[in-house]
């Protein structure tokens, strides 16, 4: 349960830390940008953040299996078969693993097994899942925009004033 709850709360957490950062230090020129923009580039880069991280703990729990199994496995079959990589794709990664499935349903489809898979789908995470999660991010973004627009009473010269 409690890593159900980590799990989910990871991202936003992962999103809300990003994007201080970047405004704090104006990276990409991030501050002269509407903020659903601002927004979208941090869950953008944080989607990077965290499918990196997860292909190198993977890739570091596979030399842990090799060395206490013994068998030699390669990394595609590690990845796709022993780790969380569906069950994560199936709840973060919706877009990336539609396109994952597809792509391989057209190969089972045509009868070929081309070299590469594990770089294809590796470059399918990262270009789609970006720009899914760039399009999560700053829809939320612009539905809190909308939010917080419509708590302003429009007073703003008197609020001014006050200081």
């Amino acid at each position: 349960m409690i890593f159900t709850l980590a799990s989910f709360l990871m991202p936003p957490l992962l999103v809300f830390g990003v994007y201080h950062l970047l405004t704090w230090f104006n990276t990409f020129g991030i501050n002269g940008r509407t903020y659903w923009r601002r927004v979208a580039l941090a869950s953008g880069i944080s989607h990077l953040f965290l499918v990196t991280g997860f292909l190198v703990f993977s890739y570091l729990d596979l030399r842990n299996h090799v060395r206490l199994d013994g068998a030699d496995t390669a990394f595609g079959p590690f990845l796709f078969n022993r780790s969380d990589f569906w069950r994560l794709m199936t709840v973060f990664d919706t877009a990336p693993m539609l396109a994952i499935l597809v792509l391989f349903s057209v190969f089972d489809r045509m009868g070929i097994n081309p070299p590469g898979l594990v770089v294809v789908t590796f470059a399918l995470i990262y270009v789609v899942g970006t720009l899914q999660w760039f399009w999560v991010g700053g829809g939320i973004g612009a539905l809190v925009e909308k939010f917080w627009a419509g708590l302003k009473t429009g007073d703003e010269e008197e609020d001014e004033e006050w200081f």
